[in-house]
């Protein structure tokens, strides 16, 4: 049989063992909390990365008019004339009215494969104006140019 002392030792024992229990528990979570943290940053940046990020600020902000349907422009992708793929692009535009912000955007839509790839690595707002992005784009592709 267990005496009262015993009994009295196991009780202190089982909550002394308790609270080490409960002190796991708040170290775990802790852990796991930091973990999802950085999870969440690193995938916050990774989202960062994808953004359109040679555009300027003010050309990234600038509003797209309500109901603005932009018009076919066939994708630009390096391997033909950059100052063909812009005098096209200019032509829709003068049609249209859009500003030189949004002809940044739009123009930047029609890039594809090694001209979209280029844009993309573009330092991150290094696009300053329309004229900046078109001279930027003919000197890239300077060498297709017929």
């Amino acid at each position: 049989m267990t005496t009262p002392e015993e009994v009295e030792t196991l009780r202190t024992e089982i909550a002394q063992l308790r609270e080490k229990n409960e002190a796991l528990h708040v170290s775990v979570e802790t852990i796991q909390q930091k973990q999802q943290e950085e999870k969440d940053e690193s995938h916050h940046g990774e989202m960062e990365d994808l953004e359109p990020q040679p555009l300027s600020v003010e050309i990234y902000n600038a509003p797209v008019p309500e109901n603005f349907k932009p018009p076919h422009i066939s994708p630009f992708d390096g391997k033909s004339d950059p100052m063909e793929h812009i005098t096209e692009f200019n032509t829709r535009m003068v049609v249209v009215g859009a500003a030189d912000s949004l002809k940044c955007k739009l123009l930047a839509g029609t890039l594809a494969d090694a001209a979209l790839r280029w844009d993309m690595n573009l330092p991150r707002f290094s696009i300053v104006g329309y004229q900046d992005m078109t001279r930027k784009l003919i000197q890239q592709f300077a060498a297709s140019h017929h």
